[in-house]
């Protein structure tokens, strides 16, 4: 009997391992075009250019997380459920519905900003340049392709689809991206082409997440089956798109903040920092592809022992993974923020404040997701709204005070904040913490490569056996 558990706990790690590895290797390829596109908009259109981009996809991003109303985290949380029951029809309803109610309302903030615009760049982030407006016009275009991208990328991802969720996560924006701005730069030398540049890759990335996730529901040949209860759905998304409001808008709030009491530059400069910082936490986005749905998954089927011994195995790997990449950005971070310019050196220190709270956030593992997919999403909102609101207010505080370096303080606090308080509520609700110390510094070096690659190996050799991996049992066999 215990060697059947044993069997059980190691199927789902391999699992984890070949779905996050998969999804690691996309993501450190897509991370190398965004570093490429940040490089090209900063060395062709400098700090200036960069936070006319910046100021307007974070605008977008900020309206599309109202206008999905956690219809994505739905798609992957109930089509991991659906997938595994066989039940596609169900699928198929809960994504009509969910663009019944999405589309209509990305339609109507799109021209309410497009309208909007002066009075945003004027009244709320005080820029008198006719440009800023403009900018947000253009940009408005691309809410649309944004919410139809995330509800459809996150059902990819509820199917079990890693391969294809993780490259239109994270290659495809920039691939486009890259290829796109270099031959616009022949084109104009306007400051807004980057803003022309980000509608243009969000269309063609949210147009193919709708196909292939049409393509991978069998979304044709199936038909919409009865018994799915919406309303209670829809409540659900609408406290996970609480929180999900709730984390963009403090990830965000220091942006547009720094946006109303700096320059234009001093948001591209910031923004530029942040996003390299980022690679410290690359690991966790990695690993929580595959993992989100298997926590979603075990929960559904009441084995908890096995949900905290996937959550402590997947959290071990990424924190192993995490620790190196910080330390290399403490170290290297004058050189690398000198690779986008001169000006841009100004970034360091908040780099260095970013990145420990990126690893921070990495190394306590996928806390907020184990709540969201185990029904405690109410809990997980209430700590996001409060986490916010105590960073809107240190960031209207300090960043008038001290610029960039103030807003990456806020940042990192609020990151803090939100991991160290679930890592506590986890142990109190499901009985395990997700990173368990004293097994982490038992790991070696040789050890710890040796266990991922026997659990590939095992992987592919029920490939090469004719056996489905996980993914594609989940999937019935299709393509």
């Amino acid at each position: 009997m215990e060697s059947g558990h044993k069997e059980k706990d190691e199927s789902h790690h391999h699992e984890i391992v070949r779905g996050g590895v998969s999804a690691f290797t996309t993501r450190l390829i897509g991370m190398g075009f965004s570093y490429l596109f940040a490089v090209l908009v900063a060395r062709m259109y400098g700090a200036a250019g960069t936070g006319m981009y910046n100021l307007s996809q974070s605008l977008m991003n900020f309206l599309a997380s109202i206008t999905k109303l956690g219809s994505d985290t739905l798609m992957t949380r109930y089509g991991a459920q659906y997938n595994a029951q066989k039940k596609f029809g169900w699928i198929k309803d809960l994504y009509n519905k969910s663009l019944l109610v999405s589309v209509p309302l990305a339609i109507i903030f799109s021209i309410a900003v497009y309208f909007l615009a002066p009075w945003i760049a004027q009244e709320v982030f005080k820029k008198d340049d006719p440009e800023v407006a403009r900018a947000f016009r253009i940009a408005t275009v691309a809410l649309l392709p944004v919410t139809i991208f995330n509800i459809s990328n996150g059902g990819l991802r509820g199917l079990k689809q890693i391969q294809i969720y993780s490259l239109l996560q994270n290659v495809s924006n920039f691939l486009f991206g890259c290829i796109i701005i270099t031959v616009l730069f022949f084109v104009s030398d306007d400051l807004l082409v980057p803003v022309i540049t980000y509608v243009s890759f969000i269309t063609i990335t949210g147009l193919l997440a709708g196909y292939f996730f049409l393509k991978y529901s069998n979304y044709g040949s199936t038909k919409v089956e009865e018994g799915l209860d919406f309303n209670e759905k829809f409540w659900i998304g609408f406290s996970l798109f609480v929180a999900s409001l709730a984390s963009l808008v403090r990830g965000y709030a220091d942006t547009f903040i720094l946006g109303r009491y700096a320059t234009i530059a001093d948001v591209g400069v910031y923004r530029t920092a942040f996003k390299v910082a980022t690679i410290a936490r690359i690991a966790l986005t990695a690993f929580l592809v595959p993992a989100a749905p298997k926590f979603a998954e075990l929960f559904s089927q009441g084995k908890m022992k096995e949900l905290g011994q996937s959550a402590q195995f997947a959290t071990k790997i990424i924190f192993w993974c995490s620790a190196p990449i910080l330390a290399g950005v403490i170290i290297l971070s004058p050189f690398i923020m000198g690779i986008f310019g001169k000006e841009f050196l100004a970034g360091t220190e908040a780099l260095i404040i970013l990145s420990i709270g990126q690893f921070i956030n990495a190394a306590t593992g996928p806390v907020s997701n184990i709540l969201m997919m185990t029904g405690r999403q109410k809990l997980n909102r209430n700590l996001m709204v409060g986490t916010t609101i105590l960073a809107i207010i240190l960031d209207l505080i300090l960043i008038p005070r001290f610029g960039i370096v103030g807003a990456a303080c806020v940042n990192t606090f609020g990151v803090i904040l939100m991991n160290m308080i679930p890592f506590f509520l986890i142990k109190k609700y499901y009985g395990f913490y997700t990173l368990d110390f004293r097994e982490l510094m038992k790991v070696r070096p040789k050890t710890f490569i040796k266990e991922i690659r026997q659990a590939l190996k095992k992987e592919k050799k029920k490939k090469d056996d004719g056996e489905a991996p996980a993914v594609d049992e989940q999937m019935g066999g299709m393509e």
